[in-house]
């Protein structure tokens, strides 16, 4: 009878220990499903830190299971990579998280830029008309003017990327382009005012 137990016994810790050898798959999926979430909201543009956390611990579990893998099934334990698992998931989701966040915040400063460019540009273009003209100046404004229609070539081009939904290269493109319009236009006001008197 008593040997009858311990057999039992014996059988059921052993399934235990079998059960517990096996690779936490539904682990593995979750932390899958937030990745793909977290890729889909562009975490890896906006919310970078968090990604790459996510992404560190999702490969670092991998490895684990693929060392427990190798071993005798009695001897494996996926506990560290059950752990891991759960930490690639939540920063997944917290990167998805923070990347829709920004993402908007990003898409409102660009919006503003755009506007900022325009505004620039328009004034640029009007101080270049209106720019003083005489010996050694030629040159000067020609490049001026090629500068200013290479920036509305490029603000053209930010104003596509905003419209399909890339506000990073927008907003950088949009300031890279408010900034150079800004300059020429004060190189302009300041070679008005140094401009002899007659």
């Amino acid at each position: 009878m008593h040997r009858t137990v311990r057999g039992a016994l014996f059988v059921g810790a052993l399934a235990l220990t079998v059960g517990c050898a096996q690779a936490p798959q539904e682990s593995i999926d979750a932390a899958n499903q937030a990745l793909d979430a977290a890729r889909t909201a562009e975490a890896a543009d906006y919310a970078p830190e968090q990604w790459q956390m996510a992404q560190d611990a999702f490969n670092s579990a991998m490895t684990e299971v693929q060392a427990q893998n190798e071993k005798f099934a009695l001897t494996r334990s996926y506990s560290e990579a059950t752990q891991l698992l759960e930490k690639a998931t939540e920063a997944a989701k917290t990167a998805a998280t923070e990347a829709t966040s920004a993402r908007e915040e990003v898409k409102a400063r660009a919006e503003a830029l755009l506007q900022e460019a325009e505004a620039a540009l328009a004034e640029a273009t009007a101080a270049l008309e209106t720019a003083p003209k005489g010996k050694g100046t030629e040159a000067d404004l020609m490049a001026m003017k090629a500068e200013i229609e290479a920036m509305t070539s490029s603000l053209a081009a930010a104003r596509e990327s905003f419209t399909a939904g890339k506000y990073l290269m927008a907003e950088t493109s949009a300031q890279s382009v408010r900034d150079q319009a800004k300059a020429i236009a004060a190189d302009i006001s300041q070679a008005r005012t140094k401009r002899p008197t007659t």
